[in-house]
């Protein structure tokens, strides 16, 4: 499950509403690279996505992202940890 800050909401719907004035069907997807949560366009959800939809907003979210994204003040996405699991992990001590 991914939460989005409303300053990512903010951000995230100023570049779709950018990208439709060259595509009116692109949409934002979130993607893992790496620790950190990315940005890309795409025109519909790859398999396994999870739909997400705030008000105008609709943004496709990859397997894997997870967490609270932010933007910063210049509308850069910033994920606050932890945004992007990679595999689960296990306490070899107390098993959780």
């Amino acid at each position: 499950m991914v939460d989005l800050t409303s300053r990512a909401q903010d951000a995230l719907l100023a570049s779709q509403t950018a990208a439709r004035r060259f595509d009116p069907e692109a949409h934002i997807r979130l993607t893992a690279d790496g620790a950190m949560v990315r940005q890309v366009l795409a025109s519909r959800p790859e398999p396994g996505d999870a739909v997400l939809e705030v008000g105008a907003l609709t943004i496709f979210v990859a397997p894997g992202v997870t967490g609270t994204v932010d933007a910063d003040p210049s509308g850069t996405i910033a994920p606050t940890p932890p945004s992007v699991r990679t595999a689960p992990t296990v306490c070899g001590i107390c098993g959780g």
